[in-house]
């Protein structure tokens, strides 16, 4: 299962979230597995019942003022019963709110990372959410190389020696978007959707053979780079075989599943003079109409079958 240390989560986003570490600095190494957010305002008033220990607790000012309002010991009691389980994770307070002596004194002794924000309980919790789903989300590595084109995430895969990469730079060459060459990261999100993004050490980088690795965000510009992007469409490449019958019409649809989602699938034999970019670029196209209820090959074999009807009833 994956998992992301406090103390990873504290170093990564403590600028950008204007974090600050109050107490329980001991627990860094406590660890993260669901990117849910919980605000344990009903559980000070007593009710623990399915109180999700394992998530990020979140304090905002409602729960700050009522947990003021009870006294020091109470506050105690009541801290030590939620974040003494084995699986709590941290706790946040928002807005700038000052730690009561009760919270320095519970975190401090069970080692329990209590961090602040000067963010607003809303806005912090958006973005964290946003954060750790992509941390902890599903992933597998696999072989290929991710491009955008057209505004569609195309994962194009086949064996080594293909062309992958070869039509990845031409089609970085016609205006579209490299994301990764070579090993693409597939992450299952939130929503039921894949992103795919490159391996940091060659990112932005596409292995050509014959001349080597190729810096693309140098060669062409950042409008030619992204970090990630959705996955919607998959395209095989494969040798062509003479024997072998290839799709006509189109009408029978294909999926490839990582992750238990389907994705559609396109498969290219690659032969000689067959521009490889040009039909990736078509296919994407396509497959745009299709995502708007637009599916050629049907509409024409409906048409075909209406007017076939019509002569058998004149006949």
């Amino acid at each position: 299962m994956p998992f992301l240390e406090v103390g990873e989560l504290f170093r990564e986003k403590s600028s950008e979230f204007h974090l600050e570490l109050v107490a329980g600095g001991g627990g860094f190494s406590r660890k993260i597995t669901v990117p849910d957010i919980n605000r344990p305002g009903l559980a000070f008033t007593g009710y623990f019942e399915h109180f999700p220990y394992e998530r990020t607790q979140v304090i905002g000012i409602s729960e700050y003022n009522y947990l003021s309002s009870l006294s020091g010991d109470k506050q105690v009691e009541v801290l030590r019963k939620l974040f003494s389980h084995e699986n709590a994770t941290c706790c946040i307070l928002t807005r700038g709110l000052t730690p009561s002596e009760a919270m320095m004194k519970v975190f401090g002794e069970i080692e329990v990372p209590l961090l602040k924000t000067v963010l607003n309980s809303s806005s912090f919790i958006s973005e964290l959410i946003f954060y750790l789903d992509g941390k902890l989300a599903p992933n597998v590595k696999i072989h290929g190389v991710l491009t955008n084109v057209y505004g569609l995430g195309v994962l194009i895969m086949g064996k080594a020696g293909i062309g992958k990469s070869e039509c990845a730079l031409e089609l970085v060459k016609r205006g579209h978007i490299l994301v990764a060459d070579d090993v693409v990261n597939i992450k299952k999100m939130s929503g039921a959707f894949l992103e795919g993004s490159g391996l940091e050490i060659t990112r932005h980088l596409i292995e050509v053979r014959g001349l080597g690795i190729i810096d693309v965000k140098d060669l062409f510009g950042i409008g030619n780079i992204l970090n990630e992007s959705n996955i919607e469409l998959v395209i095989k490449l494969e040798e062509w075989e003479e024997i072998k019958k290839y799709e006509r019409i189109g009408i029978d649809e294909y999926y490839t599943e990582f992750l238990g989602i389907k994705i559609p699938e396109v498969t290219i034999p690659v032969g000689p003079g067959r521009n490889l970019a040009v039909l990736v670029e078509t296919a994407s196209l396509n497959q745009r109409l299709k995502n708007k209820g637009r599916f050629t090959a049907r509409e024409l074999n409906d048409k075909l079958k209406q007017i076939m009807s019509e002569q058998k009833r004149i006949k």
